[in-house]
């Protein structure tokens, strides 16, 4: 392998591919990246098992240049502090023998011990990726930030870990829960391949997936096989494990009929909801909700007591009075992508229903009460 390269250019790929690097991983071939110089360009892949990166860099004859093929697998970290470090803003990558990597830049070069690149995992075949859609990378990303931050953290019960996707035809569902909280958002799909699926994606892969897809104009491709998803945009390329069990149905879950409604500033709301959560025992605040204002109230015994109001922009129907966790309150307004939002309150023993107050925006969030003496 010998490669000419602009530091830059490396570096990007490195970034991205490094978010698959399994760092305490007791397999070694893991914790490095695999390296591999063709005729079209580099590809550079990591992988933890369960969501595998791909980052191809196209050989342009400017930035990059490969000279002679090969491939290598080499340690992440080391590899990624030795670029970063380097003051030339070209690198040589160059494999003389078998596993040995000398990166040259200027007056430096460093010599990395690497593997085998046939022992790397390789990804799926695409002929196994039958259900195909497109869709766009600002609305896919603003989906996944939106519904990911309600998925349970807890392994108790794995599929509430994952991101529920159901695509019929020219619409995706995506659907996140933690038993307490539930997310749900409708995208409809104008690149329709009128393919249907069902796929549970770990919550913690989308996250890294979303921060990738940074050119809010471009499309991404999603495939789905038997127990893997795909992601493809832009020279990147990211598969996923699936997770497998029956996603809880959400069907019996959202209320029907409501006795009250609010509308509000969603800011204004944030603001009083982290500012009574500071002295709320164990997160419980209390919202009061009156005409004209929403009162938020807490309190932690022998430390004090908090109050604070926001006005409302309209209400609708008698007032409520519920008790909720704080901070799960402050996690969907921090992420909602609306001015304001509407409250729906369909009595004391059902959940809160949370809505961005825009026709376009199809999202919903459920936080169930908690029950108090007061």
């Amino acid at each position: 392998m010998l490669v000419q390269i602009r530091k830059d250019t490396l570096i990007n790929a490195v970034q991205h591919v490094l978010r698959a690097v399994a760092v305490n991983s007791p397999i070694p071939i893991l914790q490095g990246i695999d390296i591999h110089a063709g005729t079209d360009g580099i590809i550079l892949t990591a992988s933890n098992i369960s969501m595998t990166i791909q980052y191809k860099i196209p050989q342009d004859n400017v930035s990059t240049t490969v000279q002679r093929a090969g491939a290598v697998v080499i340690p992440a970290r080391y590899f990624y502090d030795v670029i970063r470090k380097l003051n030339n803003e070209v690198v040589v990558l160059e494999l003389k023998d078998k596993l040995v990597l000398t990166v040259m830049s200027g007056g430096s070069r460093v010599s990395l011990c690497g593997m085998d690149s046939t022992e790397f995992p390789s990804l799926n075949n695409e002929e196994l990726y039958s259900k195909r859609m497109q869709i766009n990378n600002l609305m896919f990303r603003s989906a996944i930030k939106q519904v990911a931050i309600v998925a349970s953290t807890s392994e108790t019960r794995p599929v509430l870990t994952g991101v529920f996707f159901e695509c019929d035809n020219d619409s995706l569902n995506l659907i996140a829960t933690d038993g307490i909280r539930l997310a749900y958002q409708n995208l409809h799909n104008k690149n329709s391949s009128n393919d249907n699926f069902k796929a549970i994606i770990p919550a913690k892969n989308l996250y890294e997936i979303s921060k990738m897809l940074i050119d809010d104009d471009v499309t991404t491709e999603i495939e789905v096989s038997g127990n893997r998803i795909q992601f493809k945009a832009s020279g990147l390329k990211v598969q996923s494990a699936l997770i497998d069990g029956t996603f809880p149905s959400i069907k019996n879950v959202v209320p029907k009929s409501y006795l009250c409604e609010i509308l509000v500033n969603r800011i204004g709301l944030l603001q009083a909801v982290e500012c009574v959560t500071v002295l709320a025992s164990e997160s419980v605040i209390k919202l009061v909700a009156d005409p004209n204002k929403l009162k938020l109230l807490s309190s932690t015994a022998e430390v004090g007591d908090i109050e604070n109001e926001v006005s409302l922009m309209e209400m609708l129907g008698d007032g409520f009075n519920i008790s909720l966790n704080g901070k799960f309150l402050i996690d969907i307004l921090r992420n909602c992508d609306c001015t304001s939002l509407r409250l729906k309150y369909a009595g004391k023993n059902n959940p809160i229903a949370v809505l961005p107050n825009d026709s376009g925006i199809s999202t919903l969030f459920l936080i169930t009460p908690i029950r108090t003496h007061t």
